[in-house]
């Protein structure tokens, strides 16, 4: 028997490992894209909840600030979601066909990555951060939330105008 028109398995695996490396590639832009909107915003909030329809699925929470304030609430069953803040053009690009501004863009493309490879991409978001709300459920045997960073080291937007964790608008320039 040939074995020309058959692959080998290292095809797959070599797929899988640009699959992984792609989606967790997103994260940045997520992050970005969400720093863009809400300046002062620290983290973007997941969960998982725990339900019969569908237990593994993340859901946007909310956008909070490095002390842990919610500056942006999701509402999942609102019947129609305002947009989001606009971002600027060179970010809006990246996003492809995907509108940014629409939560609902926004939670696809997080779903897309956590479907790469589940639970190995998002990370736990930090205990300051959590509502006492938050604890008390986990502590009970509920989900611990999800976070994505929101300010990078270095600021897509200005660069190192902009603190660690932080933004600030750049100065204007003096004429």
């Amino acid at each position: 028997m040939s074995t020309a028109p058959l692959t080998p398995v290292s095809a797959l695996d070599d797929a899988i490992a640009k699959a992984c490396a792609a989606a967790k590639a997103m994260l940045p832009l997520i992050g970005a894209t969400l720093h863009a909107q809400f300046p002062t915003g620290a983290y973007l909030v997941l969960t998982r909840p725990i339900d019969y329809d569908d237990y593994d699925s993340v859901r946007l929470d909310s956008v909070r600030d490095a002390a842990g304030n919610v500056l942006h609430e999701f509402d999942e069953y609102a019947p129609q979601r305002p947009p989001l803040p606009p971002v600027p053009a060179n970010i809006a690009a990246l996003w492809g066909d995907a509108d940014p501004r629409d939560p609902s863009q926004v939670l696809d493309l997080i779903q897309r990555v956590d479907q790469v490879e589940p639970y190995q991409f998002l990370t736990f978001l930090p205990a300051e951060l959590r509502t006492p709300e938050e604890i008390e459920a986990e502590d009970a045997g509920g989900r611990t939330p999800l976070g994505i960073p929101l300010a990078p080291a270095v600021c897509a937007l200005h660069g190192a105008e902009c603190p660690a964790h932080g933004h600030a608008e750049p100065p204007a320039p003096v004429d």
